[in-house]
């Protein structure tokens, strides 16, 4: 089975902008409260539900990862939620504080930009220890794949940040990914996993371990990520969104990406 690209867009389609015109709710589960929002395009048009990340909580850099996270699943043809960027005006903003003042301090610092993804109608939350089918053994292989391209240690065995309907898996959340950043002396050749400790946590990493693995499409499309795939998904990112950390991000894809024989055969050796 092959997967899509985002949902209801052709691959790489660009990244919408969108304004936020109703507010509905604050999501209750996961740590960043992200919002739900009614928006519209810049035509004015109804574009739906939105799940948006807030600035004023992941702060600039995280909504960069998550945009980047996105797009580079797409290229990898993983399914993730369409992304957007999504405007939130004083005026809207001024409404939020009034359904929920509570939330003050964070909605105030997120006027302007903030990472939307559209509302999915129909899944679930990837049960704990549910047992990998056939039909998507393949997916989840590549997850694992990339999730170690990206450095995300948040796609974790008690929260995997998956949704499933069907033989459709949907990855998200992924502020917090590109983890290298956080480090002062970062690696050299980090397409050596011998250190990246978090993916023995990972939600797939039980299943696959000690399992033989096909990386042979996720390879060919790592070889595929040139650089002007690269240099498009980052110039998606608006420039107040940490462009500091979106060079470190491309220079740790291209070394990768020209080390990605010898990534697959890490990661086989990782599941060893």
């Amino acid at each position: 089975m092959r997967r899509g690209n985002t949902m209801g867009l052709p691959e790489m389609s660009m990244v919408r902008n969108l304004t936020a015109v109703q507010f509905t709710r604050f999501m209750t589960s996961g740590r960043t409260t992200p919002a739900l929002l009614n928006c519209e395009d810049d035509l004015g048009n109804p574009a739906g539900d939105w799940v948006v990340k807030l600035r004023g909580k992941v702060g600039p850099g995280g909504l960069l990862r998550e945009l980047i996270g996105s797009r580079l699943a797409s290229h990898f043809e993983l399914v993730v939620p369409e992304p957007a960027l999504v405007t939130l005006e004083k005026s809207m903003v001024d409404l939020i504080l009034v359904a929920d003042p509570s939330k003050g301090d964070v909605i105030e610092r997120s006027i302007g930009l903030n990472f939307g993804s559209s509302e999915l109608i129909g899944y679930i939350e990837w049960p704990i220890d549910f047992r990998i089918p056939e039909t998507i053994w393949q997916t989840a292989v590549d997850i694992f794949a990339f999730d170690a391209l990206i450095q995300n240690p948040d796609r974790r065995f008690k929260n995997p940040n998956l949704l499933v309907k069907g033989d459709s898996l949907v990855i998200f959340d992924h502020e917090t990914a590109f983890s290298f950043l956080k480090t002062i002396f970062p690696s050299a050749s980090p397409w050596v996993l011998s250190t990246e400790q978090y993916l023995t946590d990972h939600a797939f990493y039980r299943q696959l371990k000690s399992k033989e693995v096909d990386l042979m499409d996720f390879t060919a499309r790592l070889k595929d990520l040139d650089d002007t795939a690269i240099d498009r998904i980052l110039d998606e990112a608006p420039a107040e969104w940490n462009r500091e950390e979106a060079q470190k991000i491309s220079k740790h894809l291209r070394t990768i990406r020209d080390h990605a024989e010898e990534f697959g055969e890490e990661i086989r050796r990782f599941l060893v």
